[in-house]
């Protein structure tokens, strides 16, 4: 299947030098805001599609590194002036084709210097111009009007984009104003869906039946020789064209209809003759259901084209298959295509799980369930003095889900997770815990190994024994029994109760004493 195979990112916005290898079919771009999600789909954009090909050079200045250009500033000299080099590297079927050696050959970059498909983009100073205006360039001045944009295959040769390799289309949910949108989206479509002898019958059909039209019409005419008649500049079928469904224009159909409908057309490869779809937040304007229909839709289509789409959704991230993701961290993307497929299939299956809560957190407490999710915060201010906010640490609760399995996502996505859980009085627990901590550097569990301190509430009590026995109040005709065993009318009703008791004491954990191993866990996740 004709696809992306690999894309360097030089100088463009957030991104040094940035290297990232996709999946052939399904893409799941996931990271904070401001990561470079958006940036990667652009930069696809800038090189197939030739994006920023007729501009004012002036937005250059938005497209360049900060850093470079704090550094030219530093010292304004041409050698400093900040650029960009973006290269797209492709796997193409019929590699003897002749339209496909065109994208063949070793102008890519690459010190290994093997031939490969692909095209090159690179914006930088033009050096024609470097004897006039050296003096204004080291007096600080970056001349953006004086730079140029060129596009070039592997091959050597100037990129057509007549010749696209690949039919793109991109598809932006997060943008709030839909006649932009969809006027690129209409565009798009058509573009990839004719060719070019297609195009043209259509355009030159179109302005003719118009003029026709008026001349029907019929119209008076102004005097001395003087008539209206139709702008044949503004009689542009690309500029009015819009997708119908049933008598309805997707415009009318609702924000949320849209994107689906948009979605739906750009997979459906058998009539669209689409290779790549980029789609950004798939997740925006969708109810439940519909986000549902849309997952299904993309599962079908997995062999027709490339997809490569962003979210903060954890519904799409874990029902499209973790090993999808490409996690964007600061200088690197990491795939978690070394996911246990079992532990894959677990996620998908598994309801309201946080997994991309845990990838989008710095530092992350892992708890197994509600109780300890209420009270861990403000344990932790107590302790520390900060708000777990402050020190940019979430707290995730596991609800049933084993936590090794977190554990996993975690080590391959290179987060730091304090695992705070029960010991279950099993000795075997506490001794697995010990080893698994033993190697790890990232990733740590917190167990208190005292074995009659079983699990949270019980650990809890016996520390505050004398502050529970006064706060909590039991029926005296009722044994409270947990399990079928009797731990004590006090206890037995934390144990029936939890998250009410949590809830109740919140306000007093200035009154209660922090168990040793939960401290232990918020010591080691500021280290």
């Amino acid at each position: 299947m004709n696809h992306i195979k690999k894309l360097h990112i030089h100088g463009l916005k957030k991104f040094k030098d940035f290297n990232i290898e996709f999946n052939e079919k399904i893409n799941i771009l996931v990271g904070a805001n401001e990561s470079g999600k958006s940036t990667i789909l652009e930069a696809i954009n800038i090189v197939l599609n030739q994006q920023y090909r007729n501009i004012d050079k002036y937005i250059l200045k938005d497209l360049m590194n900060t850093d470079f250009m704090a550094n030219f500033y530093h010292n304004p000299q041409v050698s400093n002036l900040p650029h960009i080099t973006i290269l797209v590297e492709l796997e193409l079927d019929n590699q003897a084709d002749v339209d496909t050696i065109y994208f063949r050959g070793i102008n890519n970059k690459d010190e290994e210097q093997f031939e490969k498909f692909g095209i090159l983009f690179v914006c930088e100073f033009d050096k024609d111009f470097e004897d006039e205006l050296r003096s204004e360039i080291q007096n600080g001045m970056i001349p953006f009007e004086y730079y140029k944009l060129t596009w070039r295959t592997f091959q050597g040769t100037s990129y057509n984009i007549m010749k696209k390799p690949l039919r793109t289309i991109s598809i932006d949910n997060s943008i709030a104003d839909s006649s932009s949108s969809f006027n690129y989206f209409n565009k798009s479509l058509f573009d990839n869906k004719y060719s070019s002898s297609e195009r043209m019958k259509a355009r030159n059909g179109f302005r003719n039946a118009v003029d026709k039209i008026f001349d029907d019409l019929d119209l008076e005419e102004l005097g001395d020789n003087r008539k209206f008649g139709v702008n044949s500049k503004k009689t542009i079928l690309d500029n009015v064209l819009t997708v119908y469904e049933e008598s309805i224009s997707l415009e009318n159909k609702g924000k949320g209809m849209e994107n689906l409908i948009k979605t739906e057309i750009a997979l459906n490869k058998s009539k669209n003759k689409l290779d790549i779809v980029l789609l950004e937040e798939p997740e925006n304007h969708l109810c439940h259901s519909n986000l549902l229909k849309m997952l299904d839709e993309i599962k079908k289509n997995t062999n027709e084209a490339q997809l490569i789409l962003t979210t903060h959704s954890n519904m799409i991230a874990s029902r499209l298959d973790l090993r999808n993701i490409l996690w964007i961290g600061s200088d690197e993307a990491i795939s978690l295509n070394k996911i246990k497929q079992e532990d894959a299939i677990f996620f998908e299956k598994a309801d309201q799980n946080g997994i991309l809560n845990l990838l989008l957190s710095k530092k992350v407490l892992l708890v197994e369930g509600p109780t300890e999710y209420m009270l861990l915060p403000s344990m932790y201010k107590e302790m520390i003095g900060r708000t777990m906010e402050e020190d940019l640490i979430t707290v995730i609760s596991c609800n049933g889900i084993a936590y090794k399995r977190y554990l996993a996502i975690a080590e391959t996505a290179k987060k730091k997770v304090a695992v705070i859980t029960d010991n279950d009085s099993k000795p075997g627990v506490i001794a697995s815990k010990k080893e698994y901590n033993k190697d790890r550097v990232l990733q740590n569990i917190f167990i208190d190994e005292n074995l009659e301190n079983w699990t949270w509430e019980v650990c809890i009590y016996n520390l505050n024994k004398e502050y529970f026995d006064k706060s909590i109040k039991v029926d005296a005709s009722s044994e409270y029994q947990f399990n079928g065993n009797n731990y004590g009318q006090i206890l037995g009703k934390m144990l029936n109760n939890k998250t009410e008791t949590a809830y109740s004491i919140i306000q007093d954990i200035d009154k209660l004493k922090i168990p040793e191993y939960v401290k232990g866990a918020f010591t080691w996740i500021n280290e």
